[in-house]
């Protein structure tokens, strides 16, 4: 088939739709072999194992985390070191598998060793009969942990708790609950983990902070509902590893999420203590949902962005809910916080972090005429950062001075929140980095009708201009000055914000109108369970074999992305020499991979039964210098819209999966195979070439060649 123009990239052409009979010449390689990493233990890890140990008993115990902090506080430099050490210690390699006897079979791939625990549980216990409300399990840290989450979710244990029977599941010592809700049973989570199957449906609250850390394994085990709270999960996955709770969860979530590029992104120099904010390492947990809940389009939006548009279709926006003050005594708050009725007070609500710019709030106060006027303040109600960077908002503060007016209020407790927000007269929340999360400060300080100072990062540039007062994204530190001066001397300003900021929450955020799009949610996640489990269920009672089942079940699933995969078999056995132009490509590949696209180099087994394809962990792993320990190499599962590649049709390996039949079948699924000719032997292509869908040749003489014995046509030969 003639094309009018040659192909940019390897991968532009092995994406592009092939006709019938197609030959291409092959791009001009893009990628050598001459930066490839080295493998061998890093002298990093090996420093940083006692590290590990130690970070472990310490990450376990509150109470020891707090004096470890405190006591590092005091010399910031020791500080910062063993803050970067941390974080980079840690290894990203995953380890190898960790289910329990009996659980993993070697030759089912991932996806039909999770159907195949489904088909055991169905099989175990028959249709549930549910006469009365349905019987929910809620997961998710509640008071008095220290987290916005927690009571968010007693905000909405109101609204759902007369639709179902819930039980409560939790990974702390102590439950503190409103009255209303103190009747309601509280589950551990590890008896969650062995009896969770006896639940209708299940609904996760998920963010990234440690009190998540304890979910993923669950939601692997029972999928549920997820609220995702962030995007970007990181943080609890390396908690869950460096703590030991989960040895393999960030490692397992970076590789699962995306791939070889992130491994080696994040084993490249300086690395290891970023890519668990460069990653977002949430595909999991999207996998694994029956539906997930995000609050804003942002949030929706990147699950798109990373893993394809495929990964959006199950994910509903249903905004954070806001339930009106029952209070609003300004001169009270005012009296019991000890702030002189004429003082105008700007405060930001939340955890310092380096994610919501305090440092650059408070340059900007600094460098305004409000830090000089002893009737202006400044407070942080939140806790300071357990980092370096709480050292810098406080050296920041000191170095202001007395008459600057700055203060950290600290963790408060409900009571005294809401005294501030109350006695606020603007609330400043900026955000940078938006990993998809929604700011409930932002609600708050909305909610009692504060004017609000946010930039347009993420979610937030979702609020209506006359809501809020918004700054750009990258704002200047003037821009900033000025809106704190303005609303200074601007009481009708700060007045307008307030209001239309009400009505917007009257409008859209109230909890009974989000409740009814929660019980939307759970409605169709539960109807659609139950229409698959049926079905399962019908199958299993015609199966002999349910491993058999879940093998076919697994591949008739539709998948949420696709994967190219790179035949690299001939590498990889022992002895075999690396294949440069093949190694080139794949890094090639693994560097411009889209979203929606999984690179998975993969080789062809041969022993024991019929031959097929597996990911290629160890071999790649060796090859790309990555280092680390033996995997478990699973099955590859096929679906329509994934590719094949091989990138020397003469390999011995594709000529006995052609043999085998594989190739036919798996374009009668709807994959597409593709192979690259690099010599004809007697103006023939080799046998196995008449299983492609489309024929790459290493020149325009061979695509010529091929053309003529073919009856094709050649592609035009590329200039120069």
């Amino acid at each position: 088939m003639t094309r009018p123009a040659p192909f940019p990239t390897l991968l532009d052409l092995l994406t592009a739709e092939p006709a019938a009979g197609a030959i291409a010449v092959l791009p001009p390689a893009a990628a050598t072999t001459d930066a490839l990493p080295t493998s061998g233990e890093r002298p990093l890890r090996r420093r940083g194992a006692p590290l590990m140990l130690a970070a472990r008993l310490v990450l376990r115990r509150p109470q020891v985390r707090r004096l470890a902090l405190r006591i590092l506080k005091r010399f910031p430099g020791l500080y910062a070191r063993a803050y970067r050490m941390m974080m980079s210690s840690g290894s990203v390699a995953p380890a190898a598998a960790m289910a329990l006897p009996g659980e993993w079979i070697d030759t089912l791939s991932p996806r039909a060793n999770a159907i195949l625990r489904t088909l055991r549980t169905l099989k175990d216990a028959p249709p549930r009969e549910t006469a009365g409300r349905p019987r929910l399990a809620f997961v998710s840290p509640l008071p008095p942990e220290r987290t916005g989450v927690a009571a968010y979710a007693v905000e909405l244990l109101d609204e759902l708790h007369e639709h179902f029977e819930i039980e409560l599941v939790v990974a702390q010592p102590e439950v503190s609950l409103p009255a209303a809700f103190r009747h309601l049973p509280i589950r551990q989570a590890a008896w969650f983990r062995e009896h969770g199957a006896g639940y209708d449906q299940v609904l996760y609250q998920f963010g990234n902070s440690p009190f998540h850390s304890h979910m993923f394994a669950l939601l692997e085990r029972h999928p549920g509902v997820v609220v995702l709270h962030d995007f970007f999960l990181g943080g609890a996955l390396v908690h869950a590893q460096m703590s030991g709770a989960d040895p393999r969860a960030w490692a397992e979530a970076l590789f699962a999420s995306h791939g070889y590029a992130a491994v080696r992104a994040s084993e490249a120099a300086g690395g290891r203590g970023q890519a668990h904010k460069d990653w977002p390492c949430s595909y999991g947990v999207l996998e694994n949902a029956t539906r997930t809940i995000v609050h804003s389009r942002h949030a929706r939006q990147l699950a798109g962005d990373w893993f394809g548009p495929d990964a959006a279709r199950t994910v509903d926006v249903i905004p954070h809910p806001r339930t009106p003050p029952p209070l609003h005594d300004r001169a009270a708050a005012r009296a019991a916080l000890g702030i002189d009725a004429d003082t105008f007070l700007v405060c930001s609500f939340g955890f310092v972090a380096p994610n919501k710019l305090t440092h650059e709030l408070l340059r900007a106060w600094i460098g305004c005429a409000l830090h000089a006027d002893s009737r202006c303040a400044l407070v942080l109600v939140g806790a300071n950062h357990d980092s370096p960077y709480g050292v810098e908002v406080e050296a920041l503060i000191g170095k202001a001075g007395p008459r600057a007016h700055i203060r950290i209020a600290g963790w408060t407790d409900e009571t005294v929140y809401r005294q501030y927000l109350q006695a606020a007269d603007v609330g400043v929340q900026l955000r940078t980095n938006a990993h998809g999360e929604s700011s409930g400060a932002v609600l708050d300080c909305l909610n009692y009708g504060l004017a609000t100072v946010v930039n347009a990062n993420g979610s937030m540039a979702e609020f209506p201009p006359d809501t809020v007062w918004r700054l750009p994204d990258a704002f200047a530190l003037g821009e900033l000055s000025a809106a704190l001066e303005t609303l200074r001397h601007d009481p009708a300003r700060r007045a307008a914000l307030g209001n239309k900021s009400l009505e917007l929450l009257d409008a859209h955020f109230r909890p009974a109108q989000c409740a009814r799009q929660y019980l939307a949610t759970l409605a169709a996640a539960r109807a659609a369970t139950q229409v698959r489990d049926a079905a399962w269920r019908a199958a299993l009672a015609r199966a002999p074999d349910p491993q058999a089942l879940a093998a076919t079940l697994a591949e008739n699933e539709p998948a949420t992305r696709r994967r190219l995969l790179v035949d690299l078999s001939d590498m990889l056995h022992a002895g075999a020499a690396p294949d440069a132009l093949a190694l080139g490509q794949l890094c090639e590949l693994l560097a411009q991979a889209p979203a929606g696209l999984r690179i998975e180099p993969v080789y062809l087994d041969t022993g024991g039964g019929a031959p097929r394809y597996r990911e290629a962990r160890n071999g790649i792993g060796r090859l790309l210098g990555l280092g680390w320990a033996a995997q478990d190499e699973p099955p590859v599962d096929v679906h329509a819209g994934d590719i094949y590649y091989a990138p020397d049709a003469a390999s011995p390996a594709v000529a006995r999966a052609f043999e085998a039949g594989l190739f036919a079948a798996w374009r009668a699924r709807g994959v597409r195979i593709h192979m690259l000719v690099r010599a004809l032997d007697g103006g023939a292509a080799p046998p196995a070439a008449a299983g492609a869908d489309r024929l790459l040749c290493a020149s325009g003489a061979i695509a010529q060649q091929l053309a003529g014995y073919s009856g094709a046509a050649a592609p035009p030969a590329r200039p120069g």
